[in-house]
């Protein structure tokens, strides 16, 4: 089930019908509405729905944008559902319950969830330079990539808690409106779940519709700079995959169109079931052009 995010031009456009008509342009009626649709743009986005000429069939949290946030500053976690402060987590349960009214309201499948983060400083810039230098497989890069992991993991342990605090409450919300939840692989070092992560939580809340969302560019962005395999993250959960994100990755630079970079496809294919949710999630420099023959590459690679 192939469907196009309206980040393809939510960062350049504050037009819900601009949007919306550059997804229909492409011949695709399925769109995931994601973090940047304020509800403004939701109620233009609004009658396309009605009239049935587009489907929603995922959302990313949150949705729409909460009150009192910059368009320019909204992120999925901008109110962390795994943050240490029960007032910031009280936030963010109450926007992404919001979104899942949302979600059952449009007969979308799932919503995209992103868990927050741990705070480490400049390592990513730093991770970047040795990429950039390629120098992430020396023994430098790699000592310093687990020294980097070990300071992450002495800080972990609360984020955990505060994550298993807000799922148990989304994950009742989800069972009542009868919408899967899609734990996505983040890009970072400093994002919440890692690969062990992940697997705590789904153990705890294994029979649950908490599921597991593969997003393709953080994937590969993980693996260039010596972080995480893509072939781990999904050995390990793509058993659990209800969707993913699609679009191609140069070294750590991602939401190019499919078909761009070094993105490995085949490891992701393996995963794919019918019913899986197909989302390309490019940003605005991706061309008409691009995305057509991205379309393309996704076919002959057997994706869609």
């Amino acid at each position: 089930m192939l469907g196009i995010s309206t980040a393809l031009r939510s960062e350049v456009s504050n037009s819900g019908v601009e949007i919306i008509e550059a997804i229909l342009d492409l011949g695709i009626h399925r769109v995931e509405l994601e973090y940047r649709i304020t509800s403004a743009m939701l109620k233009e986005i609004l009658p396309f729905w009605k009239r049935g000429e587009i489907e929603i069939i995922s959302l990313h949290n949150f949705v729409p944008i909460p009150e009192g946030i910059p368009l320019e500053q909204a992120v999925p976690d901008y109110f962390s559902l795994s943050s240490p402060d029960s007032e910031e987590r009280r936030l963010a349960l109450k926007y992404a319950r919001r979104t899942m009214e949302w979600a059952e309201e449009f007969g979308a499948k799932a919503v995209v969830l992103h868990l927050g983060k741990i705070p480490m400083g400049g390592v990513m810039n730093e991770l970047k330079k040795l990429y950039d230098e390629n120098e992430i497989n020396s023994p430098e890069g790699q000592a310093y990539i687990a020294e980097q992991k070990a300071i992450r993991a002495g800080k972990a342990a609360v984020y955990l808690q505060g994550a298993l605090k807000s799922l148990d409450q989304l994950a009742q919300e989800a069972d009542r409106r009868r919408v899967f939840l899609g734990l996505e692989c983040r890009y970072n070092i400093l994002d919440f779940p890692n690969l062990a992560e992940f697997g705590v939580i789904f153990r705890e809340f294994d029979g649950s519709r908490l599921r597991y969302w593969h997003d393709i560019g953080h994937a590969t962005t993980q693996q260039n700079l010596g972080l995480t395999a893509q072939k781990d993250f999904l050995e390990n959960y793509g058993h659990l995959l209800i969707g993913t994100h699609l679009h191609g990755c140069n070294g750590y630079h991602d939401h190019e169109a499919p078909g761009i970079g070094e993105v490995d496809y085949a490891a992701l294919k393996k995963f794919i079931k019918p019913d899986t949710l197909r989302i390309i999630e490019t940003h605005h420099r991706a061309t008409k052009e691009e995305l057509l023959k991205g379309i393309e590459f996704l076919k002959e690679q057997g994706i869609i």
